[in-house]
């Protein structure tokens, strides 16, 4: 016998709205069933409809408007028009910017453009551009992926320029730990925040360090008081120590058992990757230089009521505590620890061997620094790793955005200005800034001006230059006309270096070899089977670098798995197992490619052969 189920129509408003809501159902479903009927169409429009809509949609923003006040179809409808918006923008920007090797801050000045009468315009904009580079297929457009990411570290600087500004003015002493996590997001803007993941971490480390108390001390009075949480990413910070000397001792000695004993806490001396120096990623590890160390040490300690001081020592850095404040005698009254020791409790007369390069020692060196004095020494530390990395896309990424925040946390400070100014020159970038720049360190610096004119002139004809080469900006085809007929790989090509033992994939070509008579002696080109006389290729590899291959050099790599390259998305559409597909720009660029690929990687690759 055939059941006879009531039709959509027979049920109640209510339930029919109910049913809408459900996350399986889209919003373009919702707009198709609004032209059914009057009853649809009526349903279509209610309020809590569409607001469930945008929160499944867009689940982190519908906390900055008011739910009852807010028109949300008319909401919904702004925000689908806004994303389109910056698809088209970021799509004009792989025509725009396909032969700029770096793109300027000044090339996004209008990129707020496509929400400028929102309210909420940078929450918005960063919201739908970590939409594009979380795609779940994270090989596919990533054209469209890496002008996104461009375009959304510009977006998070501005952001963070103003929260930094704000930061900074709170009090004599902002939060290190908040601090040390804003450096981290501003170098990695890119990134998802890490303060409350970093908070939660250290609420587990204060919580190991107050489980052992009870374990040394039960009597402890902080075992009454209990520990304070970080609920937010302000940290109180102490005035002084809640405890008698004896009770913080306790604490900092089951601070150092936790820290260095359980948990294996190990401080670096050189600071060669960014990740220790990151307070996020030292978090991860355990690892990490004594300044980002020192930064949770305190945090931890204050939280459990025993203040301690940031120490800025030269080539060290320290903590100190007022074991003896009854003592007049600084020498006798503070204890310093050093976190580079496992912790280790030392006095003043102890600290001299720290610092062997340098003459004199001063008790000016052993004077508490103020925070911004601790966020500007993590910058040179990044200045420094950036500078051994400046090969890589990261390194000058890094070099850069540590620069740029010196511009913020020093501002009177003429030194980092003037590297800025000439990673800028080296890049061909952000050159109105770079005249800026120059100019203020021309006027407070007059014994600088000669090198400064000098760099002065050199970036009023690079603007001019730039601009004159935008009128004039075309691809220009290389096709595989006869006299390329020795070109035995094709751009996309995931390749191998024999030599050096790299992963690479070609982004260009050369018939043959087109660099500098010292260029090619340097780099010992004069001693392969055919020299300079070979097909030459512009390979992006694994780890970050631009180079110059020789064809005789490479092999079709067998690995099959992807190239991890900042300008990957800047040349190629998506990865596909043996190769990377060209985008538009670089396909009119190479337009014989594809096919010489294709007929290329059907040949076997052991017979596959170089020349």
């Amino acid at each position: 016998m055939n059941k006879i189920f009531p039709s959509l129509h027979s049920l109640p408003a209510e339930l029919i709205e109910q049913i809408l809501c459900v996350d399986s159902i889209s919003y373009i479903d919702v707009c198709k069933i609004a032209t059914v009927s009057k009853l649809f169409n009526c349903i279509s429009k209610s309020n809590k409809l569409w607001y469930t809509k945008y929160s499944q949609m867009w689940p982190t923003m519908d906390e900055y408007f008011d739910p009852v006040s807010t028109d949300w179809s008319e909401e919904f409808q702004r925000r689908i028009n806004i994303r389109k918006a910056i698809s088209k923008e970021l799509c004009e920007m792989t025509k725009d910017f396909y032969h700029v090797d770096n793109v300027s801050n000044d090339s996004f000045h209008n990129f707020k453009s496509v929400c400028e009468n929102h309210p909420f315009t940078d929450y918005i904009l960063v919201d739908e551009l970590m939409r594009i580079l979380k795609d779940p297929n994270r090989h596919s457009n990533l054209t469209l992926k890496y002008y996104a990411e461009k375009a959304l570290i510009y977006v998070r600087h501005t952001m963070l320029d103003t929260i930094w500004r704000t930061f900074l003015n709170i009090g004599p002493r902002p939060s290190l730990l908040k601090g040390a996590c804003l450096i981290q997001q501003w170098c990695e803007p890119s990134k998802v925040d890490c303060t409350i993941e970093v908070s939660n971490k250290v609420n587990s480390l204060i919580e190991m360090v107050f489980n052992e108390i009870k374990v040394v001390c039960p009597s402890h009075p902080v075992i009454q008081k209990g520990y304070s949480s970080l609920h937010d990413e302000n940290v109180e910070v102490l005035e002084n120590s809640l405890w008698s000397p004896y009770r913080c001792k306790v604490i900092l000695n089951c601070i150092n058992s936790i820290l260095y004993g359980k948990l294996g806490w190990s401080c670096v001396e050189y600071m060669y990757t960014f990740e220790n120096i990151y307070i996020g990623k030292a978090l991860d590890k355990n690892i990490g230089i004594p300044v980002t160390l020192g930064i949770l040490y305190e945090t931890i300690a204050n939280q459990l009521g025993v203040r301690l001081l940031s120490v800025n020592f030269p080539g060290h850095f320290l903590l100190k505590w007022l074991e003896h404040p009854e003592m007049n005698d600084a020498q006798v009254a503070w204890t310093y620890i050093d976190i580079f020791s496992n912790g280790a409790f030392k006095k003043e007369h102890e600290l001299q061997d720290l610092a062997p390069g340098y003459n004199n020692f001063t008790p000016s060196w052993l004077e508490s620094v103020p925070p911004v004095k601790v966020f500007a020494t993590m910058c040179w530390n990044l200045v420094e790793v950036g500078r051994q990395h400046d090969e890589s896309s990261e390194g000058l990424s890094c070099l850069c955005n540590s620069l740029e925040l010196l511009s913020i946390l020093c501002p009177d400070d003429l030194e980092h200005k003037l590297l800025l100014a000439r990673v800028y020159m080296h890049l061909c970038v952000n050159i109105t800034r770079v005249i800026s720049l120059l100019q203020e360190i021309a006027e407070n610096d007059p014994v600088s001006t000669g090198f400064v004119g000098y760099m002065y002139r050199t970036a009023i004809t690079t603007l001019e230059t730039q601009q004159i080469k935008k009128d004039k900006r075309k691809v220009k085809s290389q096709k595989r006309v006869e006299n390329c007929a020795n070109v035995d790989f094709a751009v996309g090509m995931i390749m191998t270096h024999k030599k050096y033992d790299y992963r690479c994939v070609i982004y260009g070509w050369d018939p043959l070899c087109t660099a500098s008579k010292e260029w090619i002696i340097q780099m010992g080109v004069d001693k392969l089977k055919y020299k300079d006389k070979q097909p030459f290729y512009h390979v992006l590899v694994a780890d970050g670098t631009n180079r110059y291959a020789a064809q005789e050099n490479l092999v079709i790599d067998d690995v099959k798995t992807p190239i991890t390259h900042m300008e990957i998305g800047r040349y190629f559409e998506s990865f596909h197992g043996s190769y990377y597909l060209p985008n538009e720009q670089k396909r009119l660029e190479y337009p014989d490619d594809i096919a010489a690929r294709e007929r290329t990687l059907s040949v076997p690759l052991a017979s596959s052969s170089s020349v």
